[in-house]
């Protein structure tokens, strides 16, 4: 570790993460090691008030440094700071990046393509699976997924880049500690990302999450991205605090449009409306703006038999063989009621001969064939 960076580091732990702290007494001294050299200073406390100063001057020893030290490598926890290579490239070019990001796992400086998957805690079925499907694909093809690990739109979207085999598929970013892991309910989905991605926050360890702190994850998650995609959003949705900070950074906005009427997209169709965003409706609208192209593997065809199926089964296929088709479409020419068409057709995606597109509609999946339809 450099002094320089071993200075910040102590800073940070200092003022307790407080940006606007470190950035006025890097302003006056121009060097943490000199804020160090200079912790009596009354230059301090007039700038930081005299409790914060004297914070400062009692901890401005070595021993407390090398506490820190021993404290973050005991609790596996390693650190990143601005300015030092192993520092996220795209985050260190925002106008207000993180003096130092705390992480769990392995945070890479220059990830090729970094997207985040951002949208409401409270979605609905089909903002579930737009986030999921989108984040899997877009990984497929070379993204890693950046999100909150929140309830909702966030976890869904990393465990839909969790789901493919990438060497590098999703990063957290947190709005507590990085050894607080909220909520506890993704207990398990944080030690996956771990495993595979990482997990980074800039607040010190051990913090619990308050609200106040998620406008200031916000923009890391927008920072650390190309792009951010927004899967559904309502109309006060804490989304639309993202799309703001990633706009002010020059990122790219997109969003996956929704039903004009439902309240879950109401915010994210609204960012369509206002030219905030770009509208998207599959992944290579996002590929074709970074210069790349759905990449192709040829699946196994999987040849399937009129016998194989009950006969609802059977008038569905029959029906989706000429062209998808909405759930509403399908009620009217099978009239089956609610219940029993729901079943027929979740039968018939578990099965893998149907899928389901965004808005409900339904069509047969590319690597079925029917030898004797």
């Amino acid at each position: 570790m450099k002094k320089e960076e071993r200075y910040r580091l102590w800073l940070n732990f200092a003022v307790k993460a407080d940006y606007n702290a470190q950035t006025k007494l890097l302003n006056l001294f121009g060097t943490a090691e000199d804020v160090f050299q200079n912790a009596k200073e009354t230059e301090i406390k007039k700038l930081l008030g005299e409790k914060s100063a004297k914070k400062i001057e009692d901890c401005a020893n070595e021993a407390y440094i090398d506490n820190c030290l021993r404290y973050l490598e005991k609790n596996k926890i390693k650190t990143a700071v601005v300015g030092f290579e192993n520092y996220p490239f795209l985050l260190s070019n925002i106008d207000d990046p993180p003096y130092v990001l705390y992480y769990r796992g392995t945070l890479k400086s220059n990830i090729e393509f970094p997207l985040a998957v951002i949208g409401s805690r409270r979605c609905n079925e089909y903002t579930k699976k737009v986030a999921e499907d989108f984040s899997k694909r877009l990984c497929e093809n070379g993204a890693c997924i950046v999100s909150g690990m929140a309830y909702g739109i966030d976890a869904v979207a990393a465990k839909g880049a969790l789901s493919t085999k990438s060497d590098y598929p999703t990063i957290a970013v947190l709005a507590g500690g990085v050894d607080h892991i909220y909520p506890m309910e993704n207990e398990h989905l944080y030690y996956e990302i771990i495993e595979r991605g990482a997990v980074v926050a800039e607040w010190l360890p051990a913090t619990h999450p308050e609200r106040w702190h998620f406008p200031f994850r916000n923009r890391i998650m927008s920072g650390m991205s190309k792009g951010v995609l927004v899967a559904g959003a309502g109309e006060k949705s804490g989304t639309s605090t993202t799309v703001g900070r990633a706009l002010e950074q020059g990122r790219d906005v997109f969003v996956v449009p929704g039903r004009i009427d439902d309240y879950h997209c109401k915010g994210s169709n609204a960012m369509i409306r206002d030219g905030y965003a770009k509208p998207v409706f599959d992944i290579d609208d996002i590929l074709s703006e970074y210069g790349m192209h759905i990449r192709t593997e040829k699946k196994p065809i999987r040849e399937v038999q009129e016998k194989d199926f009950e006969f609802e089964e059977l008038l569905i296929i029959k029906l989706l063989q000429s062209n998808e088709r909405s759930i509403d479409e399908l009620a009217i020419m099978t009239k089956y009621d609610v219940l029993k068409l729901n079943s027929v057709l979740t039968d018939l995606e578990f099965s893998g001969i149907i899928k389901q597109l965004p808005g409900r509609l339904y069509q047969i999946s590319n690597d079925i064939e029917f030898s004797d339809f």
